[in-house]
């Protein structure tokens, strides 16, 4: 649903740094850099002088990287926070604190009411994260008459796709997401959600405080200047095996039933991931829309109004390299199974209330599309 880094160096015993201890290493650092001769890494036997403009280039480096560090050493492991949107502008969700005992991993569902007494048309939406957060999703149930009691509970499983429905997704520590002109999510007023969240304390994700937290502000707009509703797409290849001491690659290919615009994309898959790319697909051939190389940070990839790519489908390729002795299937837990999913946002919809599945199971891929 955000990937962020097991904190940035620290010193000390402190496993969080404060952020004037940062900024007081990025200057002794830079004072240093500039001092001492440079060898490139393709000459180590013979270090060469650097005039004064790269000791300068150097000691920015220094400086911007570990000031960036600042926002691992102090920033994702407290509670977070964001101004709530004016009043009658829209509204705040908050989640957790979540859990996560030390050296593990939980996925929670928090249920929970839509706090607003009008139905809102959302075309801004800002999540803030704390937390080594694996992904943070919003559902509302496929029922709308369903009426839980507000509370969480551990849901590591995917939900079920025939009882919820995903609204919206991110994996990052911050997003602010602003729709094109004219389009917008539509939420219910006092309408039955969940907040899933998967936080993480082991491999390349960490959750030092044992706490984590998500926090929505859905801003909204006249509804009477929505040109069409948002609809969300969860892509999930449930075939996924990453054999051991292999590089190996996973592929869905999916046809919707009529062609949409895209509002964003984003990638995911768990810690055996190198390569992560989407195209379009028409059921023949398509053309690259997005890469993702590495593990952390994941692009979510936003279009605007105008450039926004109309598709018939989409296909997702996943490269994974495994250098263990374990062989790795589909299921939630990063340390020890693999993902290859697609979260993707489009319109039109032919429903206030869309939502779209692009499963493959069994070498045998099916989209379904559902919504009030």
């Amino acid at each position: 649903m955000g990937h962020n880094a097991q904190p940035a160096a620290t010193w000390g015993n402190s496993p969080c740094t404060r952020a004037s201890a940062v900024r007081l290493r990025a200057a002794a650092l830079a004072v240093y850099a500039r001092k001492r001769p440079y060898s490139p890494a393709w000459n180590l036997g013979k270090p060469a002088r650097m005039g004064p403009r790269h000791h300068t280039r150097l000691a920015a480096l220094v400086i911007v990287a570990l000031a960036a560090s600042v926002a691992f050493a102090d920033a994702p492991f407290k509670r977070p926070h964001m101004h709530r949107p004016g009043r009658g502008h829209g509204c705040q969700i908050n989640v957790g604190p979540v859990t996560v005992p030390r050296d593990t991993e939980l996925t929670e569902c928090t249920y929970l009411k839509m706090p607003s007494t009008r139905d809102m048309a959302v075309h801004r939406v800002k999540i803030k994260v704390s937390g080594g957060s694996h992904h943070v999703h919003l559902y509302r149930p496929a029922d709308p008459t369903m009426n839980l009691a507000d509370g969480a509970e551990t849901c590591n499983q995917a939900l079920d796709f025939s009882v919820w429905q995903l609204v919206l997704a991110t994996q990052d520590l911050f997003l602010d997401w602003k729709l094109p002109p004219g389009i917008a999510f539509r939420f219910r007023a006092g309408e039955q959600l969940a907040a899933q969240t998967h936080f993480v304390d082991n491999g390349l994700l960490r959750t030092p405080s044992g706490q984590g937290w998500a926090v929505f502000n859905l801003y909204s707009m006249p509804p009477r200047k929505v040109r069409s509703y948002a609809g969300a797409l969860f892509g999930q290849d449930r075939d996924v095996v990453v054999p051991a001491h292999a590089t190996s690659t996973a592929t869905t290919r999916c046809l919707f039933p009529k062609p949409v615009k895209l509002l964003a994309i984003t990638g995911h898959y768990h810690y055996r991931g190198v390569r992560f790319t989407a195209a379009t697909w028409d059921g023949t051939s398509g053309e690259q829309l997005y890469e993702q190389n590495g593990y952390l940070d994941p692009p979510f990839l936003r279009y605007s109004g105008t450039d926004a790519p109309e598709v018939k489908g989409l296909q997702w390729t996943c490269t994974y390299d495994n250098e263990t002795d374990q062989t790795y299937k589909f299921g939630p837990f990063t340390d020890r199974n693999e993902h290859c999913n697609l979260f993707a946002f489009y319109y039109p919809t032919e429903t206030p209330e869309e939502f779209t599945t692009c499963v493959q199971k069994d070498g045998v891929v099916t989209t379904t599309v559902r919504g009030q």
